[in-house]
């Protein structure tokens, strides 16, 4: 178990690619189910539990078929399980790293925020580095050049971000106004 936890460290380090994952099914599932899991610990949107539930599930559900298609697409469909399940591992370890600096803004009054300069700024370079490390995975998934895989993860998150606003557009909207 250690040993899968430094492969996933190794791919948020650009170390190792998705294809350094075992194909296990298994594997898929489970960290697809805590990457579920980190999604509802940082849902601050949601106040209870099924809202986080359906959200997160949502959110899981529309990155898995992207890949899915994605892979398709580019005749990589044999590659799915180990691009998923790196995809969801490297995903829940940053959202992991992230939970406390989001938390720790969101104890925050609102002008309080504006001057919160280290969580902030944790969260914006998490946030980068979480699309580098999309980038990598496609980029070895696809075995492809840079440039595609960086247009790969512009529109899986610019779809991603499109479905969830058209499904949760009033959910969004009441989280705006406060």
């Amino acid at each position: 178990m250690t040993s899968l936890l430094f492969l996933f460290v190794d791919l948020i380090r650009l170390r190792r690619g998705p294809q350094d994952l075992p194909a296990s099914q298994n594997l898929l599932i489970i960290t697809g189910f805590l990457l579920i899991v980190a999604a509802m610990l940082g849902d601050h949107m949601n106040k209870d539990f099924t809202g986080k539930l359906i959200f997160a599930l949502t959110q899981v559900v529309i990155l898995t078929a992207i890949v899915w298609i994605v892979l398709a697409l580019n005749k990589k469909s044999e590659r799915t399980v180990q691009t998923l399940t790196a995809f969801y591992g490297t995903s829940v370890l940053i959202q992991l790293v992230v939970w406390p600096f989001r938390s720790w803004l969101q104890s925050m009054s609102e002008e309080a925020q504006q001057r919160a300069t280290i969580p902030l700024f944790a969260v914006v370079v998490l946030a980068i580095w979480s699309f580098v490390v999309m980038v990598y995975i496609y980029r070895n998934a696809l075995d492809c050049s840079r440039g595609k895989a960086i247009l790969m993860s512009i529109l899986t998150q610019l779809i991603i971000g499109m479905v969830m606003l058209t499904l949760f557009a009033s959910e969004l909207q009441m989280e705006m106004v406060k």
